[in-house]
């Protein structure tokens, strides 16, 4: 039997075993809790700051559509009145006593609404606006006054009805020339500059004139927060005051 060479490596090397394990350390308490307040803290800045975003979009996009609905306003009236109708001498003649009303009469007075007084103006014109297909046109007599409705809040309308010219009513047909309305005031300027808050052509207080043009301020949006808008519109066609004798 052969005996093993005494210098012949062993068939397997040396048994190692392995090295200890560095022990892996974790997240205290202490700093997890501190990690969500900090996670908190930021969230509820970021929100905070959509909240405050999101706020001043609604305030602006409603002062969008209160400006909006001025301009709109504001540009009908001064096309209305650019085309006022009136008649001039010699074919007006100064109203005597029970003498029919002139159908051309320009009349500036106020209304009362929920206790507070708006501005109202009539007038003739040749800008009649067509509604529900009618294509006549003509002299019309032209209304601006507020109205309420029936959820309380107000609005400004506009009365359009072609000559000859009945009683004039408020209807719930009559186009709305703005909504939200607070409140509307007109200004009557004579040929002097001179101002006056109410105005018939058809009184000698006037002396049988028409104004030079008509100021017009305009307050609209809520109570909590009115704007205002004012515009001077100018009358190219006028009658003058009447020959004293």
């Amino acid at each position: 039997m052969n005996s093993r060479p005494t210098n012949a490596k062993p068939m397997f090397g040396p048994c190692r075993f392995p090295q200890k394990l560095h022990s892996i350390r974790g997240f205290t308490l202490l700093e997890i809790m501190v990690a969500i307040f900090i996670f908190a803290l930021l969230i509820t800045t970021v929100f905070g700051s959509f909240r405050a975003v999101f706020s001043s979009t609604d305030a602006l996009g409603g002062d969008v559509t209160v400006f909006s609905s001025a301009r709109t306003c504001l540009d009908r009236m001064a096309t209305d009145l650019f085309a006022l109708k009136v008649l001039d001498y010699p074919r007006y003649k100064k109203p005597e006593f029970n003498d029919p009303e002139s159908p051309f009469r320009l009349v500036g007075d106020t209304t009362d609404l929920v206790g507070d007084s708006f501005g109202r103006l009539r007038f003739t014109s040749l800008s009649h606006l067509s509604i529900n297909g009618d294509v006549r046109q003509g002299v019309t007599r032209i209304v601006y006054y507020a109205h309420q409705r029936s959820d309380g809040t107000l609005i400004l309308r506009r009365s359009d009805h072609l000559y000859p010219f009945s009683e004039f009513e408020e209807s719930d047909n009559d186009p709305v020339l703005c909504d939200n309305l607070l409140s509307i005031e007109f200004e009557y300027l004579n040929v002097q500059g001179d101002s006056f808050d109410r105005w018939d052509s058809e009184s000698g207080d006037t002396e049988y004139a028409t104004p030079r043009s008509v100021a017009v301020k305009l307050t609209l949006g809520k109570p909590s927060k009115p704007i205002t808008f004012t515009t001077r519109i100018p009358l190219y066609v006028y009658r003058n005051a009447a020959e004293k004798p």
